[in-house]
């Protein structure tokens, strides 16, 4: 498996029930959101927003995290989608990282892009040990947008099957919709 440090996209997974209003509008901040198909755990939201984390956009590192794992393990009749941009995109906009899981600790610090990408224990976020709890946090780490990501920006809706594929193209025919398994649980 290709070292997750040097890989190029950054992760977001939602229910194929939003994918609508996302294409529409873009991928925003959870405060900005109203009647949505929520797949977070509801104490976790509590926590984050004690931490104004519900005023950015997170994103992971790589697919098939312990977040994508846990939610989609909770919902097995769902089917969600795995909204990718490009990493570049936030490095050119600065946006900020947390370089563990951010309920893991119980003070953050949102460092800038590059200071983050830094602080990240990429070594340990290869080993994708789920049972050790210091990795799990670590590949839980997040990358934030503080601000609405365009649909423009989106570099690939990733997909668990055929049915997923003609679901999406029914809001946008032009967006780029990869089927891709081996992305999601089965």
């Amino acid at each position: 498996m290709p070292d997750i440090e040097d890989q190029k996209l950054l992760y977001h997974l939602t229910s194929i029930k939003n994918i609508g209003p996302i294409l529409a509008d873009g991928l925003k901040p959870r405060a900005e959101l109203k009647n949505f198909d929520d797949v977070a755990d509801s104490e976790i939201i509590v926590n984050r927003r004690h931490l104004s984390l519900e005023n950015f956009v997170p994103f992971h590192w790589f697919a098939r995290n312990p977040f994508d794992g846990r939610v989609q393990a909770d919902r097995p009749n769902d089917l969600f989608v795995l909204i990718t941009v490009e990493r570049t995109l936030a490095v050119s906009r600065n946006w900020k990282v947390i370089p563990y899981h951010p309920l893991s600790a119980g003070n953050i610090e949102l460092m800038d892009y590059s200071k983050g990408f830094a602080a990240i224990d990429w070594d340990t976020m290869n080993r994708r040990d789920y049972h050790d709890p210091l990795c799990k946090s670590i590949c839980m780490a997040e990358c934030l947008s503080p601000i609405t990501v365009s649909p423009d920006d989106f570099f690939n809706i990733f997909v668990y099957c055929d049915d997923s594929v003609s679901y999406v193209r029914r809001f946008d025919r032009q967006i780029k919709i990869t089927k891709n398994e081996r992305m999601f649980l089965p």
